[in-house]
């Protein structure tokens, strides 16, 4: 064995801080470690500094963590150690992510790649640099959950049972775990994934993914070289992710999260255990405790064993997690003095064969030079060895020849498995291929239907999104016709333009109708003329059989003339004829021109008939525009009248939405101000205790310094001696006590300061939107300013009253000083006195508490009657508030109702208005028509007396119109 296999190493140790979380943002915490630049050191605090081998802040990268601090590991897992990468820390600091528990092959972010998947690469990486060595590895993974091993790379539902078994040889061995082979990355990589799936994960307060088991994924690496297959070197890397340290008031853990956390707690209590054995000097030699728990059972090896070990010690920088910080550093520090022995591993079997090989060949040398006797030694060595060196090719090229004589074999009887199963396939595809043949025919119907289905498909799609674009259009419309908000004051004089568009409307409306009618009247007045029309069309059938006769006695006098102008005898008889024909032919003129006469007046008498009736069409049309519009006018009316008791109803809401705001921004004042309060007496009372506890730490020291000066002068005075010493330390650790109290009442305040500090600008948001009008708004957010800017202030009175105070609670709970409290006792009687001295303390304590818990009985029953009358004066405030609003809401009623009355008053004043504007036309019209008939009469009357005497027509004017009569 060399040197550099008995040497001594301590385990290194790597400190690793992730950034503040935005859960601790939102908090308000802040950070409490510094980092020293260019060196392994962190300080907490102001003073309390912690030096490792490797420290990362929250800046640095996976890659520079793993090429760091684990890439050395590897180099020495290659050469033949074992090695063990150990992730610890409280839950929620980072331990998973750091060991890639989460990793998965999709991972496309090569920055969050953890410790494991990076080992894996490297080491295929390793393995093809390495062409002259055969590399076999395996994996295994399992989980400790609740102290039961389980096997993550089991897939079968009965699972065997794991034990732990200690080869004095081979260390540790799990007996039932399930350890596959692999022979790329992408296989190791799977079986990773495999585990990561099916490992125990929770939610608690402080994680959503919380890992709820201690997990080990372990490689083993078998090398042997290509020549000498004697030459063998096994190793092991331990790549471990342990669960949490946790606080049951920081989780908020319950039922079996409870039992979870009680377990890991209980593990990590056995490792810490088992570190402080190992790290401990003054412990050296002493009993290790690996076998209370089943993981430092596991880890026997990687702590104080044989290998190589790291511990990647993973801390929160959020001021709130202090305790649990400082305990993860103590806790990494008492590892780093931990010292382990790796040992080469080199298979023993294989270097006793080696050493047996080299004394045969010694004694054959020996043999050979004894028989000869002439031979040098060197020369028989050199055959003997050459003899061998053939034999064992021989032998290689043998087992080699036989090895490639079965894999052919098993080729050909795969091949010829292979050829019968492509014959059943062919004989499938030959019948499947008949089929086809005999489906052709169909193949085009099928392909038909297919397409009609799909044109049916596609046009029922269209007429969908159609549908669909015709409501999207409507939508827009009703929105750009509603969508907009209208101010009351804007609406009401739109609704007063259009109603008094309207009435104008309906008002010249009226007035046409009116004048229509009339107008109609007049036309169907000359209905009693129909027996004159039917005496004129008498008149004109007389008129033309008279045209008719005295044509024709016209015709017979022109051919009584032409006879006679050849009678010269006859021409007195043809000059009297020539006389009447001349007659005849005036009074045919005559009454063509009557005739004509006739015939207008009987075109004027139609024209009139249709006029009537396109009139009246035009009136019944005009009574439903007027019907139309009277209802238009109603139903504006009413939607105005609905619109306007909506809208004061909505401004009723919004007055009694200002009023409650009025009354939340006062009962938001009072809470301020009572929270200020709060505030300021926690203030004081942290400032209390803070110099308490500055005293106490103080009076210690002094206190040590007389003890030191009374134990030099002698055994005189121990009773007030070790009274004064101990109610010292237990005002020492009161005050402690009291100060991580008020420590963390303070990281309540700062939380509850910094959700104060958010709210108001939300609520501004929403007041802003739903109130916008309402006056006022800029004095609101003017105050919200105010007061978030001293919540600001006041937050940073806090971050600064917890940095003291934590500093303080270091200081006071120094680990060497908490080891040193009971040296000072060293004797029976000293031990006595202090039970004494304590057990006084105890009864006077119980008293003093059993006082106060009267009081508080009495204070609590004190409240629970002013809680009582409270309740009544808001049930009496409550009834009051529902009388209010039923007599607000009857007012408004009775104010819609008068506005109800108002509006149906000026909707008849105005049809009053119309009816007298109406009955004037009518009036007027009704004049006209009376004169026109007076005149009518009168005309017709003297056109009877004329006609008695002969036929004529009687034409006369009325009122700029010309009026025809004829009478017989």
């Amino acid at each position: 064995m060399t040197k550099e296999d008995e040497k001594v190493i301590p385990v290194r140790v790597a400190l690793r801080c992730r950034p503040l979380v935005p859960k601790e943002i939102n908090e308000g915490c802040q950070c409490c470690l510094t980092f020293v630049p260019s060196e392994p050191q962190v300080i907490v605090g102001n003073d309390k500094a912690f030096t490792y081998d490797y420290v990362f802040d929250p800046t640095i990268e996976q890659e520079e963590v793993f090429n760091t601090a684990v890439s050395p590991l590897l180099s020495g897992l290659i050469r033949g150690y074992n090695a063990t990468v150990l992730a610890y820390g409280q839950t929620g600091s980072g331990k998973t992510f750091s060991m890639g528990g989460t990793y998965t092959s999709e991972q496309e972010n090569e920055s969050t790649v953890g410790v494991i998947p990076r080992v894996i690469r490297r080491i295929f990486q390793e393995k093809s640099k390495c062409a002259d060595c055969e590399f076999l590895l395996a994996v295994s993974y399992l989980e400790i959950y609740n102290e039961e091993i389980l096997d993550l790379l089991c897939t079968s539902k009965d699972k065997p049972i794991i034990s732990i078994r200690e080869d004095p040889k081979d260390g540790i061995k799990i007996v039932g775990l399930t350890e596959k082979e692999v022979f790329t990355a992408h296989e190791m990589v799977g079986c990773l994934e495999l585990g990561n799936s099916a490992r125990t994960v929770g939610s608690t307060a402080m994680n959503a993914a919380s890992s709820r088991s201690h997990a080990i994924f372990t490689i083993s690496l078998e090398q042997r070289r290509k020549g000498d297959k004697g030459d063998v070197m096994v190793s092991k890397l331990h790549l471990v992710d342990l669960a949490g340290s946790e606080r049951q008031k920081k989780t908020k853990a319950e039922g079996d999260r409870l039992k979870e956390g009680i377990s890991i707690n209980r593990g990590l209590l056995s490792l810490g255990n088992v570190i402080s054995a190992l790290g401990d000097e003054s412990k050296k030699g002493t009993f290790v405790p690996y076998r209370d728990s089943k993981l430092t059972r596991l880890l026997q090896d990687s702590l104080g064993g044989n290998s190589h070990t790291l511990m990647i010690a993973c801390v929160s920088p959020a001021d709130s997690n202090i305790e649990e910080t400082i305990n993860t550093l103590r806790y990494a520090d008492r590892a780093r003095k931990i010292k382990n022995k790796p040992i080469l591993n080199v298979d023993p079997r294989a270097v006793e064969m080696k050493r047996l090989k080299q004394k045969v060949q010694e004694l054959q040398v020996m043999l050979l030079h004894a028989r000869g006797g002439v031979a040098p030694v060197s020369e028989p060595a050199e055959n003997v060895s050459n003899i061998l060196e053939q034999n064992r090719c021989l032998q290689d090229e043998n087992s080699k020849l036989s090895r490639e004589l079965s894999e052919a074999v098993g080729q050909t009887a795969l091949m010829f498995e292979r050829i019968i199963m492509m014959e059943q396939t062919n004989e499938k595809l030959q019948s499947k291929l008949e089929e086809l043949r005999q489906h052709a025919a169909c193949k085009v119907d099928l392909q038909k239907m297919v397409e009609t289905l799909e044109d049916q498909e596609l046009r029922e799609n269209m007429e969908v999104i159609q549908s669909l674009q015709q409501l999207i259009l409507e939508l827009q419309v009703i929105e750009l016709r509603f969508g907009g908000e209208y101010y009351p004051e804007a609406y009401t004089a739109q609704h007063a333009l259009r109603q008094a568009q309207m009435s104008k409307e309906l008002i010249e409306l009226n007035k046409v109708l009116a004048i229509k009618e009339a107008f109609v009247k007049m036309c169907q007045n000359d209905s009693h003329l129909e027996p004159m029309q039917t005496e004129y069309q008498e008149n004109i059938q007389s008129l033309q059989a008279s045209v008719g006769s005295l044509q024709k006695e016209k015709e017979d006098l022109i051919q009584a003339l032409q006879s006679a102008k050849k009678d010269t005898n006859q021409a007195k008889l043809s000059e009297q004829r020539r006389k009447r024909l001349q007659e005849l032919e005036g009074q045919i003129t005559e009454l063509k021109k009557k005739l004509q006469d006739q015939s207008k007046l009987l075109k004027l008498k139609e024209s009139s008939v249709r006029n009537v009736a396109k009139l009246n069409q035009e009136i019944q049309a005009m009574k439903s525009q007027r019907v139309q519009l009277m209802r238009q006018m109603k139903e504006d009316s009413e939607k105005f009248r609905l619109w306007k008791q909506k809208k004061d109803k909505e401004v009723l809401q919004l007055k009694e939405k200002d009023r409650k705001r009025q009354y939340e921004m006062l009962k938001l004042e009072r809470d301020f101000q009572k929270q200020a309060s709060v505030l300021r007496r926690k203030t004081e009372e942290a400032a209390a205790a803070n110099k308490r506890l500055k005293d106490a730490l103080q009076k210690r020291s002094e206190v040590a310094e007389k003890r030191k000066e009374v134990q030099n002068r002698g055994t005189e005075g121990v009773s007030s001696r070790i009274k004064n010493w101990l109610l010292n330390e237990v005002e020492v650790l009161v005050s402690t006590e009291e100060a991580r109290r008020h420590l963390q009442d303070l990281l309540e305040d700062r939380k509850m300061l910094m959700e104060a500090g958010e709210r108001p600008v939300a609520k501004v948001r929403r007041r802003t939107l739903t109130i916008s009008e309402l006056e006022g708004q800029g004095e609101l957010e003017a105050s919200i300013s105010k007061q978030v800017e001293s919540l600001e202030t006041e937050m940073g009175l806090r971050s600064a009253q917890i940095a003291d105070l934590q500093q303080k609670v270091l200081d006071a709970d120094n680990e060497g000083r908490i080891k040193q409290r009971w040296d000072s006792i060293t004797t029976i009687v000293e031990a006595k006195s202090a039970l004494k001295i304590l057990m006084a303390e105890v009864v006077a304590s119980k008293a003093a508490n059993a006082k106060l818990e009267s009081e508080l009985k009495q204070e609590k029953a004190n409240v629970l009657d002013m809680q009582k009358i409270l309740c009544d004066e808001r049930k009496l405030m409550s009834a009051m508030d529902m009388e209010h609003q039923s007599q607000l809401v009857e007012m408004e009623q009775r104010h819609q109702e008068k506005l109800t009355n108002l509006l149906n008053f000026s909707n008849k004043i105005s049809r009053a208005v119309v009816l007298r504007s109406r009955t004037r036309d009518i009036f007027l019209s009704f004049w006209t028509c009376w004169c026109l008939h007076s005149d009518l009469v009168i005309g017709l009357a003297k056109c009877s007396d004329r006609s008695r005497l002969s036929p004529e027509i009687c034409i006369f004017p009325l009122q700029n119109k010309t009026i025809f009569a004829c009478h017989a």
